[in-house]
């Protein structure tokens, strides 16, 4: 090989000398970062460019100048593949890169460096190749081959493609990133801008490639970037990194309400791939979960809560949306956020059953000390005092009314020792019943024993009352208790059904019985009598119920309860009547 000292190839030399030494740079200090391995390689590639340009400039003979000719070849076939990947890596498309997708963007290029060193058998890439002497120094003359338009076509692809992705990063959004993107892109140009001008033959100089001149500059550029704003350190995260590895499903909607992205949770939750979603209208995308669907269109909705089957149980998920704007303000789509809250909504369950067995306790505790401090001493009085009066009349010779006497004391104390019982039982944890379900059914199955009468049940098979607050629940079961309580002493009835259903905005509870009924009015106007009716009007309104009473005479009575769902303020009563 020979060669002889041109000036020009200074800026060549120069520009290797920059390349190369940002390529160690990377490759010692940062070959761990995230685009480091495709920085390096461009790097790399690019100093064979330059250094090898520089050596075919200076090479004297046809030989020497064909050998490092086809060096250049591996430069200028790899480097739009390594920069493709850099930007690719920059702009968040790495998950091409992580699954070695890219590397079938070498495929071509190999080929075509297998064609440049086996040219002179097919002249598919160059041929008619000789010196040409009438410049400053001599340079092979050539023409070209129909691979190397392939070849051509195939980099300005490449580049063209890398360059708009870098692009777009710059003018297209506005993230923290944006400089890094800036310094990128002008480097990125000084490449791509005069290999494109050489290749399509409109370059100022014809006889000889340009562009690793500006290698330097480029590289400069780059160095510039990767200082100043510690590009490696600062790699935008790729979406895979945020929003694909996400547990919360993401959802990105149009304004006309199509599906324009999801991340894999949201495909998880749905069923569907976003390739199958895309484009679709939201209710199209998610027919079995209308309540989002509803969510999404409405854009006065910001919340809203839906639940999906799973194979073992239902799943409750919470949507949280919000408006999409460019950089001027103008609306262009929506964002759905949705997170699974089943242990949450599980925990809040759990709480209230926890607050439901409080209430029962403390009621009955109540209750206990009441009858305690009164009925109960009330009762105890009552049966001594009737002892001694007995005890008086024996004394006295009169023994008239001491049968009389006997019965009235077996009577009080046989009352004093079931409300001794109750009391026991009221104070007794074990008695704490699990459920508004349990509890009432405890409560039907004790009225038909000391009754006799069954009770005809018509519930919704799923309703366990755990969506009413403790304090709810356990006013509604004395109501029954109360309506039972009366069927027992005064109706005289056969049959007695309970009915309980469920609306999206109503519960309504209703007690009927066949007994003999009675006049509503004279109970209405009789002080006496009413009692037991009051107490569960009382109830009804301060849990927010409205309670309707019919016992037209002769014909049964139905009482019918109607609790607002969720709501705990007080409604006014609508009563027909009252005993």
């Amino acid at each position: 090989m020979r060669f002889q000292y041109i000036p020009y190839i200074w800026p060549l030399i120069v520009s290797s000398c920059i390349t190369l030494s940002l390529g160690i740079y990377a490759l010692l200090r940062r070959k761990n970062a995230k685009g480091a391995v495709s920085f390096i390689l461009s790097m790399f590639v690019v100093t064979i460019w330059s250094s090898g340009n520089a050596l075919e400039m200076a090479a004297t003979d046809f030989g020497t100048k064909l050998f490092w000719a086809n060096i250049q070849y591996f430069a200028y076939c790899y480097s739009p593949v390594t920069l493709l990947v850099l930007c690719m890596e920059f702009t968040g498309y790495h998950g091409w890169v992580r699954n070695k997708k890219v590397w079938w963007l070498a495929v071509i290029p190999t080929i075509i460096i297998m064609l440049v060193w086996t040219d002179g058998m097919h002249g598919l890439i160059r041929y008619e190749m000789h010196m040409d002497y009438s410049g400053l120094f001599p340079v092979i003359a050539k023409k070209y081959g129909p691979m190397f338009y392939i070849h051509a076509a195939y980099s300005h692809f490449l580049n063209i493609t890398a360059w708009i992705l870098i692009a777009r990063a710059v003018f297209l959004k506005n993230t923290v990133y944006r400089k890094q993107a800036f310094a990128l892109f002008l480097g990125l140009s000084l490449i791509v801008i005069p290999n494109m001008l050489y290749i399509s033959g409109i370059s100022p100089v014809k006889r000889f490639d340009i562009t690793p001149v500006f290698f330097g500059p480029a590289g400069l550029i780059m160095t510039w970037g990767i200082f100043r704003y510690k590009m490696f350190d600062l790699i935008p995260l790729a979406r895979a990194t945020v929003i694909e590895t996400m547990e919360a499903g993401i959802l990105v909607l149009d304004l006309q309400d199509r599906v324009l992205d999801m991340n894999p949770a949201f495909e998880r939750i749905i069923g569907l791939t976003a390739s199958q979603a895309s484009a679709k209208r939201v209710e199209e995308a998610c027919p079995k979960i209308p309540e989002l669907a509803k969510a999404c269109m409405d854009r006065n909705i910001a919340h809203t809560e839906f639940s999906i089957d799973a194979m073992e149980y239902a799943k409750v998920y919470e949507a949280l949306l919000s408006p999409l704007a460019d950089r001027e303000g103008t609306l262009i789509g929506r964002l759905a956020v949705i997170y699974d809250i089943t242990d949450k909504k599980q925990a809040q369950q759990e709480f209230l059953r926890h607050q439901w067995r409080l209430a029962v306790i403390e009621e009955r505790e109540r209750m206990a000390r009441d009858m305690h401090d009164n009925l109960g001493q009330v009762l105890g009085f009552i049966s001594l005092q009737a002892q001694g009066i007995k005890q008086e009349l024996l004394n006295a010779g009169v023994e008239v009314a001491s049968l009389k006497l006997d019965k009235l004391i077996g009577v009080t104390q046989e009352t004093h020792d079931e409300i001794r019982r109750y009391i026991r039982n009221a104070r007794s944890a074990a008695f704490t019943e699990k459920d508004f379900i349990t509890a009432l059914e405890k409560d039907i199955i004790r009225f038909e024993e000391e009754t006799g009468i069954y009770v005809k049940r018509d519930m919704p098979a799923d309703f366990t009352g755990e969506v009413l607050e403790p304090a709810i629940r356990l006013n509604m079961l004395n109501i029954i208790k109360e309506a039972l309580n009366n069927v027992r002493k005064h109706a005289e009835a056969d049959n007695v059904k309970i009915s309980l259903s469920l609306s999206q905005e109503e519960l309504c509870t209703i007690i009927e019985d066949d007994g003999k009924g009675f006049d509503c009015s004279l109970y209405e106007n009789s002080a006496g009598t009413k009692f037991g009716l009051n107490i569960m009007r009382e109830r009804a309104a301060a849990i927010g119920a409205k309670i309707r009473i019919e016992s037209p005479a002769g014909k049964g009575s139905r009482i019918a309860l109607y609790l607002p769902v969720g709501k705990g303020g007080k409604n006014e009563d609508e009563t027909n009547a009252g005993r």
